[in-house]
């Protein structure tokens, strides 16, 4: 579920509170960005409470421009809530590695290492895949740490006889080596391990071109040559699009989930539960890549084959659901609200009173969708349906991102309402959940860092808020690099917190003493 983007600092009420109870000191023109002004209203009243000649007039002056500055702030409001995040300037993101990243992945490294000792590739191979997924976090770019981690994967997938994968890892891993200069042993090893990768290729296609030839027999399985042909063939398609996804490539893992779905149809003769598991991760994929109405016929195609399968509700389960998503994303909210109360009937009866994931995550879109069509009291109503379920989930368990966001869409429910004193629990809440299953490195964080950075600023405590922006900051360079706006916004956040601090520090340096 995508998480709403952060909102701009700059709220109305903190703008005309900072008017009226230090618009004297120039409060309110600091913090909406007039720095200037700010400064004249300031030594304005310096001048007025010195004694000094014609102090009487500055105070005069001052109270006057202040009255004038009620019509100020209301314009000045109206132009930064206008003003388009696309003509932000984004500021160059510092090189900060995060000490935590980096110690999970020295330990990520120690078990991989055991797993090879143990010849056990198919861990070795998902574990590297987590070191390299970790290095792209950490080293944003070229970087010889990137290219052993790579190394030590397709190393591992050689093994496991995932030679298209390690291809990819290995031939990726030779390119940042030479980029960035790395030993010639070392750049040794990996040719070595390529080109025994690509003589694995050639010998697995010859392998195929046999079979292609041989006529169907039995094999001890009961199924024909051709089939277990085919089942390979469908193991190793899955496998890749899996690892493409993995990679975030998402045109590579919907091309090649294509493949295994038109496999699955060979496998299964056009209906089977294999075609129906394929096509549910087909349109997941179409749906990540804004192509709604594919996905749509793909989860429609799926529904049919089950009913004429007769597959139980657990089947149906997940592609209503994404369904639903599609159908919410277009702003077709009917259809929308009408399978996810279908889903969390299905989801209900499938936990037969108890409480699950399915459960918590049903009921959750339903909120998420009455939160973005304005129904609030619905949405309230929903939200804390599936908190009730979340607590009676045991502690600890299930899908931490899902519980995570469900609270902060739930405060962030709160905050459009300025019931900030009940969104602030929640967002802690979520955190102690992200700093459990990941170390609180993900993008939820991030998200639940710069709104209590909003309300600490808004209750006055710009050392708090400073802390959480620079979270926020930080959160967002590791998980989330490409988007510019949110990297913008944060930094932005950080400058005005620090501004407003700077601002009342001189302030205190400058108040005379009684």
């Amino acid at each position: 579920m995508r998480i709403p983007p952060p909102r701009s600092p700059r709220r109305k009420q903190f703008a005309w509170l900072l008017l009226v109870v230090g618009g004297f000191l120039g409060a309110h023109r600091f913090y909406l960005g007039s720095y200037l002004g700010g400064a004249a209203q300031l030594l304005m009243l310096l001048a007025g409470v010195g004694n000094l000649p014609g102090s009487r007039i500055a105070l005069a002056l001052l109270g006057a421009w202040l009255l004038l500055d009620i019509y100020w702030v209301h314009v000045r409001l109206k132009r930064l809530q206008g003003q388009d995040e696309s003509d932000a300037v984004r500021r160059p993101a510092a090189q900060a590695y995060d000490l935590e990243a980096l110690g999970q992945a020295d330990e990520l490294r120690e078990r991989f290492l055991a797993a090879t000792e143990v010849r056990d590739w198919a861990r070795a191979v998902a574990l590297g895949e987590q070191i390299v997924a970790n290095a792209r976090k950490v080293f944003k770019g070229p970087h010889q740490n990137l290219a052993t981690s790579l190394c030590m994967h397709g190393q591992a997938c050689y093994q496991f006889k995932a030679f298209d994968q390690a291809k990819a890892s290995l031939e990726e891993s030779l390119a940042i080596g030479h980029q960035t200069g790395m030993r010639p042993e070392d750049m040794a090893i990996v040719r070595k391990t390529l080109a025994m990768t690509l003589a694995g290729i050639g010998e697995h296609a010859a392998a195929r071109r046999r079979h292609a030839h041989l006529p169907a027999q039995l094999s001890a399985d009961g199924r024909t040559g051709d089939d277990t042909v085919l089942l390979g063939l469908l193991e190793d398609q899955e496998r890749r699009y899996k690892a493409a996804f993995e990679r975030r490539d998402l045109a590579l893992a919907e091309r090649l989930c294509a493949e295994a779905v038109h496999t699955s149809r060979q496998l299964c003769g056009g209906l089977g539960e294999a075609v129906v598991f394929h096509l549910v991760s087909h349109a997941e994929f179409c749906r990540q890549l804004q192509w709604h109405d594919k996905a749509v016929s793909l989860l429609d195609e799926c529904l049919a084959i089950i009913d004429q399968l007769g597959l139980d509700d657990s089947w149906r389960l997940g592609p209503s659901n994404t369904l639903a998503l599609l159908h919410a994303g277009a702003g077709r909210s009917d259809e929308a609200e009408g399978l996810y109360k279908k889903t969390i009937a299905m989801a209900v009866a499938l936990s037969k009173g108890n409480s699950t994931d399915e459960v918590v995550r049903a009921i959750n879109n339903l909120a998420f969708l009455y939160a973005n069509t304005d129904q609030d009291q619905k949405a309230e109503l929903c939200y804390a349906r599936a908190m009730v379920h979340l607590d009676k989930l045991p502690p600890e368990e299930g899908d931490a991102d899902l519980h995570a966001d469900l609270l902060i869409n739930f405060a962030q429910l709160h905050m459009s309402r300025n019931e900030s004193e009940h969104a602030k629990p929640l967002f802690e809440r979520a955190l102690a959940i992200q700093e459990r299953s990941c170390r609180g490195i993900s993008t939820s964080a991030a998200t639940a860092h710069n709104d209590l950075g909003l309300i600490a600023q808004e209750e006055g405590d710009l050392r708090e808020a400073l802390k959480h922006f620079k979270r926020t900051l930080l959160l967002n360079q590791i998980c989330a690099p490409d988007h510019s706006g949110n990297l913008a916004n944060a930094q932005r956040n950080i400058d005005n917190v620090s501004l407003a601090l700077a601002a009342v520090a001189r302030a205190a340096r400058l108040e005379p003493s009684t």
